[in-house]
């Protein structure tokens, strides 16, 4: 409706808690004078007791007023003298008045009274930079560092106002207020989050060198965001010591990556076409895969064995005769062989690795995740569908393509540091590679096939996957002569559909022959012609038998 009335807007009655009203009292008092029932009138009572107040209604204008009154007349009866009850309109304006009388101290004035005497042009900021994704382990050591100082929260006009130390201590116009610390939750994959601060302000009272520290996230625009670490004090050789010491401190936490190494990891990605990475990094679920869950030909296990497992053991040994510690293994073979298996698996035997896995749409910033790696070493750097980055020149669409693949050749063998490092690498193209590195020996210095399963791999995945059903010997022995040159998720997918069919045939977890038999002609079926190929099975091996 247009042109309402102002006298027809309905109103709220609010009660604030004095902290002496009897809870019993406060609870009958509004079923007295609203006409709450029990549960209801307790339900506000604690909602009263637990949050200073409570806005009861609407109501219209008259009724609102009449609850108040009688609120106001009869609370003493009930032991709540003292309790206030107040229309809507009455409330706000009490906030206004205290908001008014309430001081406000702004982030310049607390500077100015921490380093007393000092004159603001003689103060010092030094400043350290760290990449936005190690928050984590710079700021808990920052906390360490600083137990026992003050923090006060800075409070800017809005969200992307973000300020260095300098601005917080010369702003006048647009000055920083002081208020509430605010607390953020960052998961680092340990069951409960860390609870950081996001505008802290620590002032670390000392009479000789007194010293604050500010902590923000900046960055140009289309570069990497970056933690920004400052630090103010006043001038002198014992402050600049006790500053450097404190930074020294923070970089070592860093290096040290608790709260990140040996973990799967791999970074946020930034909702934009730069390729940039986001504050943090995503904690993955290890899956735990046992040596018996990796079924593969004997000497495809005895590759990984040498060339990883065995490698990793001896790296301490070969650094030693002057070899490096770093390696690269590309796992090739046919889609669905179980090569994402097979580093689930590598990830679990070498658990004092931490893990990075490099989705096909991040490989523009590349470079940050063997910083990272680098960084946490001994690691494994995990590149799935590497043709996507490192396929032949001859068939890139554009010059950005061969900055990738030329960034990524100088990371794996460059000039950089050496590092306890292994790149693998999954494709399942191989003859797409380029030849630059697949063929020289310091970037890609083993390949490993993961083929389709043989016979014998077939039986044991089926009993991997079908542990749950009781499978005919016949039925088995059927079904393995009948899948040759199909995946191991081929052969997965046809345990589904079995322990499907069983339910459906009504005698659920036992497999017969006409159950195979009507999974297979499902999966060869013309509609399912697509799936089949997806799972990598092939009809003419399904059809023989």
């Amino acid at each position: 409706m247009k042109d309402t009335p102002g006298w027809t807007q309905d109103t709220y009655v609010v009660v604030q808690d004095d902290d002496e009203s009897p809870f019993e009292g406060v609870a009958a008092l509004l079923r007295r004078c609203i006409g709450f029932g029990d549960d209801n009138a307790q339900a506000w009572a604690r909602h009263i007791d637990r949050n200073g107040s409570a806005k009861l209604g609407p109501w219209a204008p008259t009724i609102a007023r009449t609850i108040h009154e009688e609120m106001t007349r009869l609370a003493p009866d009930y032991g709540c003298a003292r309790l206030k009850v107040m229309l809507e309109e009455e409330a706000e304006q009490q906030e206004k008045v205290q908001a008014a009388q309430r001081p406000t101290r702004k982030a310049y004035q607390v500077l100015q009274e921490l380093f007393g005497d000092w004159s603001v042009d003689s103060l010092v900021i030094v400043r350290r930079e760290f990449p936005a994704y190690l928050r984590v382990d710079v700021q808990l050591a920052l906390e360490r560092i600083t137990d026992g100082a003050r923090r006060v929260g800075i409070h800017a006009g809005n969200r992307y106002d973000t300020s260095d130390m300098a601005t917080l201590i010369s702003e006048r116009s647009r000055a920083k207020l002081i208020g509430a610390i605010q607390l953020e939750d960052v998961d680092i994959g340990e069951g409960r989050p860390v609870r950081l601060p996001t505008n802290a302000l620590s002032l670390i009272d000392d009479a000789d060198t007194p010293l604050a520290v500010w902590v923000n996230i900046g960055g140009d625009l289309g570069h990497q965001p970056q933690l920004n670490v400052e630090i103010m004090s006043p001038p002198g050789e014992a402050a600049a010591a006790r500053t450097t010491a404190m930074l020294e401190a923070i970089e070592a936490a860093v290096a040290q990556g608790r709260s990140y190494r040996g973990k799967v990891l791999s970074l946020e990605t930034a909702e934009s076409f730069q390729g940039t990475a986001a504050n943090g990094l995503t904690v993955h679920f290890r899956a735990p895969v046992g040596e018996d869950e990796l079924i593969l030909p004997d000497t495809v296990k005895r590759a990984l064995d040498r060339h990883i497992i065995g490698f990793a053991t001896q790296r301490e040994a070969l650094k030693a005769l002057g070899q490096s510690g770093r390696k690269g293994v590309l796992l090739y073979g046919p889609p669905g062989t179980g090569k994402t298996h097979t580093i689930r698996y590598l990830a679990e035997r070498l658990r004092d690795h931490t893990t990075f896995l490099v989705t096909a749409e991040q490989v523009g910033i590349i470079g940050v995740y063997f910083r990272l790696a680098r960084l946490f070493a001994p690691s494994i750097l995990v590149i799935e569908d590497a043709d996507l980055i490192a396929r032949q020149r001859d068939q890139m669409s554009s010059a950005c393509d061969e900055v990738m693949l030329n960034r990524l050749l100088n990371e794996m063998d460059g000039l950089k540091a050496d590092a306890d490092l292994f790149v693998i690498m999954t494709t399942n193209r191989p003859q797409a590679l380029e030849a630059a590195l697949i063929q020289r020996p310091g970037r890609i210095d083993h390949a490993i096939e993961v083929p389709v399963p043989d016979a014998d791999c077939r039986e044991r995945l089926l009993q991997l996957y079908g542990q749950g059903l009781a499978i005919d010997a016949d039925v088995a022995a059927r079904l393995i002569a009948r899948t040759e040159g199909v995946s191991a998720a081929f052969i997965k997918e046809i345990a589904r559909r079995l322990a499907q069919q069983s339910i459906v045939a009504d005698h659920p977890g036992r497999v017969d022959g006409s159950d195979l038999d009507a999974v297979l002609d499902e999966m060869l079926s013309e509609r399912d012609g697509l799936n089949l190929r997806l799972l990598g099975g092939e009809a003419d091996a399904l059809v023989r038998g």
